[in-house]
């Protein structure tokens, strides 16, 4: 008894430290998990913040890279500034006898001192690139440097107005008239407008911040410029010469053009806004003293007249192509139909054909052997009713139906049997079918014999064939 205690001790003892040896094991399992998360965590965090360093360094290493290569090209002039924008006109320093006045910015004294510092003279007049936030950018001059802007602020006139976000007035055709319903007139949102804010908005379009730097154009060459409506063409354009000056002092007011901007154009007490279709030899370029050419291509509204006769003219031929189609599947349906038809007449006909040689030839099997002419018989010819002609001797004791099955063997002139009884004129006697009850008519019936029926030896009669519905 005593062994027995000391051996259940013994193994309560083991089990105890089996199991705090299992707890223990599982402590420390628990603690190189939890060790080795956080070590993957932390490997994470430095990962994530080294990948941070290096987009930090590659962005400053590319913002350097882009600043150099803009320096350079700038002929050693650098200035990009975030500026929120403000309306000013233009009005009053053409009053002034200002040149070139209609896409001049008005910026900060302290810009002007830090492009003076950098000899940006050297280049000859100073010119702007200005980007909105919608994408939209063109290019301008700088009527002054003034300490009365505040720092921060650009003051832009209506043709950069109009370059960013879209003609303030656009002179939209009557719905009714070509191309005016369409999209064809009107400015609609202006190039790069990103479509926020109608066109029209007066002063509210020209808000928020726009970024503004410093550009070194080259002088353009070439222009080709497009009406807003085609009134420009029908008054403007009617005379090339007139056409011509009106361009010509129209270029003469601004220091700069960009694909996309919109340049207006006056002309006998009215203003013809004309986009900036192309450039050359670059997409944004100097038009201070300088030649360029320019071609003056169809408006926006005769375009889009033409679009839309264009698209009419593609919706009829669809419209067309689609009844052909339609025609053609019903002509093909048609086809398909008569086709199966002339195949189901085929099928039946040959049917009928292969049915009709069945009861010619067993009509032929059951017909009595043709009685000698020295034997007792009668004489019978029946025509057909296709014109043809039979005649056979039977004799008196041969059934009615014999008269049957030797027709039936023949053809019956393409009746059927049962479709017919046989008829003589005169004296009118009828010999009804096997399957008919006798005709009230005539003195023949469809059993017996001919003999029976008044068919006697030496008779000769002449049958034909008359169609049970025909009385």
């Amino acid at each position: 008894m005593f062994n027995g205690e000391l051996k259940a001790r013994a193994s309560k003892l083991e089990r105890e430290v089996k199991e705090r040896s299992e707890a223990e094991r599982r402590r420390r399992e628990k603690e190189r998990l939890l060790e080795e998360r956080q070590a993957a965590r932390q490997r994470a965090r430095e990962e994530e913040q080294r990948e941070r360093r290096l987009a930090l360094l590659a962005a400053e290493q590319a913002e350097r890279e882009r600043r150099e290569a803009e320096t350079e090209a700038n002929r050693g002039v650098y200035y990009r500034a975030q500026l929120r924008a403000a309306p000013t006109s233009a009005a009053a320093a053409s009053a002034r006898g200002i040149r070139r006045a209609v896409d001049k910015l008005v910026l900060p004294a302290s810009v002007g001192a830090l492009l003076m510092a950098q000899e940006a003279f050297k280049n000859g007049a100073m010119l702007f690139e200005v980007s909105a936030s919608n994408g939209a950018r063109t290019h301008a001059g700088v009527l002054e440097f003034s300490s009365e802007v505040a720092e921060g602020v650009v003051l832009l006139p209506e043709k950069v107005q109009d370059s960013l976000w879209g003609l303030a007035t656009p002179a939209l055709p009557p719905a009714d008239a070509p191309g005016g319903g369409d999209g064809g007139g009107g400015a609609g949102p202006g190039p790069g407008s990103d479509g926020g804010e109608p066109v029209g908005s007066g002063g509210g379009r020209c808000a928020g911040k726009v970024h503004v730097a410093y550009k070194r154009l080259e002088k353009g060459t070439y222009v080709r410029l497009q009406p807003e409506t085609r009134a420009f063409h029908d008054v403007v354009g009617s005379d090339p010469e007139q056409m011509r000056a009106a361009l010509e002092d129209a270029l003469h007011a601004v220091c700069a053009l960009t694909e996309g901007d919109w340049v207006q154009v006056p002309f006998g007490g009215e203003t013809y806004a004309l986009r900036v279709l192309e450039l050359q030899p670059d997409p944004a370029v100097s038009v201070i003293d300088t030649d360029i050419a320019c071609d003056v291509g169809p408006s926006i509204e005769t375009e889009g007249y033409l679009r839309a006769r264009e698209e009419e003219l593609a919706r009829e031929q669809e419209r067309q192509r689609q009844l052909q189609e339609e025609r053609e599947a019903l002509a093909l349906q048609a086809l398909a139909a008569a086709e199966a038809q002339q195949a189901e007449e085929q099928q039946r006909a040959a049917e009928d054909a292969a049915r009709r040689l069945r009861i010619a030839a067993a009509a032929a099997a059951a017909l009595p052997p043709e009685p000698g002419t020295s034997q007792p018989h009668a004489t019978c010819a029946v025509r057909l009713p296709g014109g043809e002609r039979l005649q056979r001797r039977f004799g008196p004791s041969d059934p009615v139906a014999a008269l049957f099955d030797w027709v039936d063997s023949n053809g019956a002139g393409g009746m059927w049997p049962g479709e017919y009884r046989l008829v003589s004129a005169y004296p009118r006697r009828v010999f009804e079918p096997p399957a008919a009850k006798a005709g009230a008519g005539g003195g023949g019936g469809g059993g017996g014999t001919l003999e029976a029926a008044g068919l006697v030896a030496g008779e000769q009669v002449a049958l034909l064939l008359e169609g049970l519905g025909g009385g």
